[in-house]
């Protein structure tokens, strides 16, 4: 055991810390109280950080008042801290400290597994969490996300938007999204000729320091790129047509009363919306979808408002879940009469910052569904790059517009929604797909877990159904022209799966959010216990690298990570890479 501890290390620190305090906030970054060995030491250290959050001096006097205080103080080992030669080089003592309090971690966890206190499981889990002691989100270097599927209108309409700040990929698809499929609305759906039948809408919600995130610009260049000047046109024509209503509802004033029962009272004008407006009452919403009922989407410059209002309310809650689903909604209204949405259609697209989610969210928001219906982009500052002013920078938006436009006008020739579906072989991969994914959801994942999941699935219909359709407008096809046009083949999907799959690592990052503010049902279970369960539950006692990935928080790197910590095995047979455990 004496090479799980450096005395002489923890001294030097220490001695560090009480001569140089203008470096004590950096320094205690890298420091737990269980870093050092010594219970006096641990004393010492814990009282500097006492003092600290006081803002009060690291003074030796102070700091033995503290130790006094609670009956701690050793003055024969505050005497050789205190006659420690001072050393310029304390990061390197603390790196070594570090090392050593992982030893001794790893170390205990050990003996505890050999004298049957703990299973290999819990084994396997207390080291990777010690490995991963000091690893620091401030200095981890955001992931760059890799695209082999990517099909060339997405490619290209995702790099220019990310130009806006680079932000993180997710935070980009989570505007793109529910852009396109606002203008695509209630006119098409997607089924895969089995069991589901799904419209496009896309919910999503941008977690991230809203001061940071460029959210404004990135929100009007998505609607230019997409909607152009649709809105704005129908908001001219809406002022026209209230300035003629108010012309002819004078003229039907001004009759004789014989006359004006004879005559029908002229109807004012109603706005024509493919951008809704994010405020107002859930009446006003319903108005708007009967007045529409295309749909559209709707940004939310916060989200905490919203989400409050959809957990005080229940009738609204019904109203969003029937938006999401596309199902025949009706509302009583209180002066008598009855609004009927037959497929009331809208994606929305919100941002929060994550005190304000914490603050507003629900236990049983996830269990419930509601919340899994969404898509989250979970970040943190060291996501984002300062904001620049950048001359250079210009998007052709107008090049993306006409696409949108197209695709308005092509679905005029059609009164009905168009319903798409999948190819042969494009039905063949997602149910194949599907099944292993659902299966796996079963045997690892919690129930909130799997609810998260399965709400996942059904958006790689959507994701392919948007792609499809706004690839072939930009080369001018028109996919309704003929059936054969309404079938998408597998390329898109692939496209979608990868798509899926960076929102389900986001979703991860979201559940582990909530458990640790207390805000799951559930604990989450480790990496390495879930690849195991999978494991038990395989006919072999092995999976394979691809059954792996289908995990839910596992990608290539934690793999990787398994097999060179010894808690997974790898083994290649007939080039296919297997995994079983130790």
């Amino acid at each position: 055991m004496n090479e799980n501890y450096n005395i002489v290390a923890e001294q030097a620190v220490l001695n560090g810390l009480l001569f140089a305090p203008e470096k004590f906030s950096e320094y205690k970054k890298e420091l737990e109280i269980s870093t050092f060995y010594l219970p006096t030491h641990r004393d010492i250290y814990n009282a500097m950080l006492e003092l600290n959050v006081q803002e009060k001096p690291l003074d030796e006097e102070l700091i033995k008042r503290v130790l006094v205080r609670d009956g701690k103080f050793n003055e024969e080992v505050m005497l050789l801290i205190l006659s420690f030669a001072p050393h310029h080089y304390i990061m390197n003592y603390i790196k070594e400290l570090q090392e050593l309090h992982i030893h001794r971690e790893v170390y205990e966890a050990t003996l505890h597994f050999q004298g049957g206190k703990i299973d290999l499981q819990k084994l396997n889990s207390i080291i990777a969490s010690a490995k991963n002691m000091y690893v620091k989100d401030e200095v981890q270097k955001a992931t760059v996300q890799e695209y082999k599927y990517i099909t060339p209108f997405m490619k290209s309409l995702l790099a220019d938007l990310k130009s806006i700040n680079d932000s993180p990929d997710s935070m980009v698809w989570s505007v793109m999204l529910p852009s396109m499929a606002g203008l695509i609305g209630a006119r098409a759906k997607i089924t895969n000729s089995i069991n589901l039948t799904v419209p496009p809408v896309i919910w999503s919600m941008i977690v991230a320091p809203s001061s940071l995130a460029a959210k404004s610009t990135l929100y009007r260049v998505a609607k230019d790129c997409i909607f152009g000047d649709m809105q704005k046109e129908f908001y001219s024509e809406y002022a026209e047509r209230k300035i003629d209503f108010k012309t002819l509802h004078k003229g039907y004033l001004a009759l004789p009363k014989e006359e004006k029962l004879q005559t029908d009272e002229p109807e004012p004008p109603t706005l024509e919306q493919i951008i809704f407006h994010a405020g107002g009452t859930p009446e006003a919403k319903i108005k708007s979808l009967e007045h529409n009922p295309n749909g559209g989407v709707v940004y939310f410059d916060e989200m905490k408002a919203e989400l409050e209002l959809t957990n005080a309310n229940q009738a609204y809650k019904a109203l969003k879940t029937s938006i999401f689903d596309g199902e025949t909604y009706h509302k009583e209204l209180v002066n008598g009469g009855t609004i009927i949405l037959h497929s009331p259609i809208l994606s929305e697209v919100g941002l929060i910052t994550k005190p304000w989610l914490l603050d507003v969210a629900q236990k049983n928001d996830v269990a419930s569904g509601f919340m899994a219906r969404y898509l989250f982009s979970v970040n943190s500052r060291h996501d984002f790059k300062p904001l620049q002013i950048n001359s250079a920078f210009h998007i052709n938006t107008k090049r993306y517009s006409a696409v949108g436009e197209f695709i308005i006008k092509m679905f005029e020739s059609s009164a009905d929604t168009v319903i798409f579906k999948l190819s042969d072989k494009a039905r063949q991969k997602h149910t194949e797909w599907f099944n292993e994914y659902s299966k796996t959801v079963y045997d690892t994942e919690t129930d909130e877990e799997a609810t998260a999941s399965y709400r996942l699935s059904t958006y790689v219909l959507k994701f392919m159904l948007i792609s499809y359709i706004f690839n072939n407008a930009d080369n001018l096809v028109d996919v309704i022209a003929s059936d054969n046009m309404l079938t998408i083949g597998d390329e898109y999907f692939y496209e979608a799966l990868e798509i899926m799959e960076l929102f389900r690592n986001e979703s991860h990052k979201l559940l582990q959010l909530f458990e640790n503010s207390n805000k799951l049902n559930f604990k989450l279970d480790d990496i390495a216990v879930k690849v195991h369960r999978k494991i038990d539950r395989s006919e072999h006692k092995k999976i394979t690298r691809s059954e792996a990935n289908n995990i839910r928080g596992i990608d290539k790197e934690k793999i990787d990570y398994l097999i060179s910590t010894g808690m997974l095995i790898s083994q290649k047979l007939e080039r296919t890479e297997y995994l079983s455990k130790p």
